[in-house]
C-alpha cells in the first residue's frame, strides 16, 4: 500500500511539472548572448560598470628563463597576469601580478625556494594631463633584482 502511494504521488508530481522548456511549448526561444554582450547588458549597477569589458582587461603570459653569470646559475619560471583598467578617458591603471617558481639554482635549494612566490612585479598609473603631456607613476620590482644577478649589485 505504501509503495503504491509513493508511485501515485510521483506520477502526480511528474505530470504537473515541466522539467524542460522547449521551443514550441509556448515559451519563446532565446539565443544565448556572448559573454561580452551579456556583460554589457548587465544593467546600470556599480559592478557592471566597474568590470565592463570596455574598461577592464586581463592578459596572461608565461615565461621560462635561465640566467648564468660569475659561475652561478638560476632557472626561473614565471606566470604573469596583467590587469588593465581604463578608469576614465584620461586615466589608465595597470598592474602585473607574477607567480614565480625557481626549479634550479646553483646557489642552493634555499636560494631557489626564496625566489618562489607571488609578487606585484609592476604597477602603473598614466594620467593624461593635456594633449602634449601626461603623468606616469610606476612601480617595478622583480623578486630577484636584489640578488646576485642585479647589475647594480656589484
Amino acid at each position: 500500500m505504501k509503495r503504491t502511494f509513493i508511485v501515485f504521488l510521483f506520477l502526480i508530481v511528474a505530470s504537473a511539472s515541466n522539467a524542460q522548456f522547449r521551443p514550441g511549448s509556448g515559451i519563446p526561444e532565446e539565443k544565448p548572448a556572448s559573454t561580452l554582450d551579456a556583460m554589457r547588458g548587465a544593467g546600470d549597477s556599480f559592478f557592471s560598470r566597474l568590470f565592463s569589458p570596455d574598461r577592464f582587461r586581463m592578459n596572461q603570459t608565461y615565461s621560462m628563463s635561465f640566467m648564468s653569470g660569475g659561475g652561478q646559475s638560476v632557472g626561473l619560471s614565471a606566470f604573469t597576469n596583467t590587469f588593465s583598467y581604463k578608469a576614465a578617458d584620461d586615466l589608465f591603471i595597470s598592474a602585473d601580478v607574477t607567480a614565480l617558481y625557481s626549479p634550479y639554482s646553483s646557489l642552493g635549494s634555499d636560494h631557489a625556494k626564496s625566489l618562489n612566490g607571488i609578487y606585484l612585479s609592476n604597477a602603473r598609473l598614466d594620467w593624461k594631463l593635456s594633449e602634449s603631456s601626461f603623468l606616469r607613476i610606476s612601480y617595478t620590482k622583480a623578486p630577484y633584482s636584489s640578488s646576485l644577478f642585479d647589475p647594480y649589485h656589484w
